[in-house]
């Protein structure tokens, strides 16, 4: 009998002390050793402690911009604008231990004691957009390995290691980043994550070792001194991708380069250049002297104009406006039909004389225009009329070689004289046709090139130009 009185009035003292914990435990403050997100609020208010976890949301906000490594090169990446951090509900969930029932408040104040209310409310993704649109802005996925760094040529094989070309995973970055914010991770210079880019890769590496070959030529911004020819590289992109498709991570696979060689080198453009006459063509210059000074000063701006394989000559491009302070003077002209006296009167001539030249050279004709009528200098249909800023005459050197215009007044007589390089033994000859006109006022031309080989096989015929002339 006293040893249960002992028990009783052991219990009876314990349960009086427990009711006693219960009752002096704090009902507006938070327990002892209670921390959120590694924030102490211990003994704080619940506003007190709103306030605490709102200021460590805030530091967490400004402190969200993380440094991501790829390739030696840094970017900043700020992700506050994803993220959001709920203190209230946090704040509200750590005060409710302890403080909802009056008996359970003295066992929770015993375990927060001995091993205190430790809660982990961590940042949530409020926006992944908004995390992949911060990514993207920082320029790190469009980031890839240098492509020096993932090839190599060694005799005439393409040498690419599997593997060696990376380029950001995109994914992988936005899941480290937002643990990083929930760990406070923010000083630490990140690595970014990669993934395999080798398929990618082989079109930059194409971009880069693909070498158009070019002939020999010459350098118009250096005095026209002959270029070094250029040997051409490539390589089937199909056939590389199945190879690298079909090999293991670290392998280093063999593609075979394709060089093509230039058929114009530096010696033989050296050797060629300028050596052939592609033809010639005269005209008997008559008229005033004003007119045979307009002749002269536009013969002399088309001389030794060269032409590069596919370029243009323009022959207003190359003579310029016509006026008294360009050195021309006024001679006979027409216009709109009628004889007038012009700056530059009579310079068609020499537009006309290359045109002609320009057909039996066999050079392409981009512009042409017939005059109001007939010339007297050249048969109808080899004529080619211009006025500036309206009528233009224009050629383009079809060649692989340069050519030269020699263009010379001399003694009453303008010839116009083609030199560049003869590539096979093709002969032109240039015929003109008068059509049956309609009226016995217009006269109707039609210019034709033939071709012929040397043995006077026909290789085709093309017509150059239709003309019209009022009689």
């Amino acid at each position: 009998m006293k040893h249960f009185a002992i028990i009783l009035i052991t219990g009876l003292l314990s349960a009086g002390g427990y009711t006693a914990l219960c009752a002096t435990t704090d009902a507006n403050h938070m327990l002892p050793n209670t921390t959120i997100n590694d924030v102490d609020i211990s003994g704080m208010t619940l506003p007190e402690a709103t306030a605490a976890l709102k200021a460590d949301a805030d530091i967490r906000r400004r402190s969200s911009e993380f440094t991501v490594s790829f390739e030696n090169n840094d970017y900043k990446i700020n992700v506050s604008d994803a993220l959001t951090l709920d203190y209230d509900n946090a704040a509200k969930e750590a005060f409710s231990v302890g403080h909802s029932g009056f008996f359970t408040r003295g066992l929770a104040r015993i375990r927060a004691c001995f091993i205190g209310n430790h809660t982990e409310h961590p940042p949530l993704l409020k926006n992944s957009g908004e995390l992949k649109n911060q990514i993207e802005n920082s320029g790190i996925l469009s980031a890839v390995t240098a492509v020096k760094d993932t090839y190599r040529i060694e005799n005439e094989k393409l040498l690419l290691t599997i593997g060696a070309a990376k380029k950001p995973d995109g994914e992988k970055l936005e899941e480290i980043l937002f643990s990083a914010v929930q760990t406070k991770d923010f000083d630490r210079k990140i690595p970014c994550p990669t993934i395999s880019d080798d398929i990618e890769n082989l079109e930059r590496v194409y971009q880069e070792v693909y070498t158009k070959p070019m002939n020999s030529t010459l350098d118009r911004d250096n005095n026209y001194a002959v270029t070094e020819a250029v040997t051409g590289v490539d390589f089937d992109k199909a056939n590389a991708e199945k190879i690298l498709a079909e090999s293991k991570e670290g392998e280093t696979v063999k593609i075979d380069l394709i060089y093509t060689q230039p058929e114009i080198s530096a010696q033989n453009l050296r050797d060629r250049l300028f050596v052939d006459d592609l033809s010639s063509y005269t005209t008997k210059v008559t008229g005033s002297s004003n007119r045979r000074t307009n002749v002269k000063l536009a013969a002399e701006k088309c001389n030794s104009k060269i032409l590069l394989s596919g370029d243009e000559f323009s022959f207003n491009g190359a003579v310029g406006e016509q006026n008294a302070q360009t050195g021309f003077k006024t001679a006979g002209a027409t216009l709109n039909g009628k004889p007038v006296l012009a700056y530059g009167g009579g310079i068609c001539q020499v537009s006309s004389t290359i045109f002609a030249a320009a057909l039996f050279a066999n050079l392409d004709i981009v512009e042409r225009w017939e005059h109001d009528y007939v010339s007297s200098y050249i048969a109808a249909g080899l004529d080619a009329a211009v006025a500036w800023n309206e009528l233009d005459f224009r050629i383009a050197n079809n060649s692989s070689y340069p050519i030269i215009l020699d263009v010379i007044y001399s003694e009453g007589y303008l010839t116009v004289t083609i030199r560049g390089t003869k590539t096979d033994d093709s002969v032109v000859k240039i015929q003109t046709e008068t059509l049956d006109s309609s009226t016995a006022d217009i006269l109707e031309v039609d210019t034709y090139r033939n071709v012929y080989t040397e043995n006077k096989s026909q290789l085709f015929t093309e017509k150059i130009a239709h003309s019209r002339y009022a009689r």
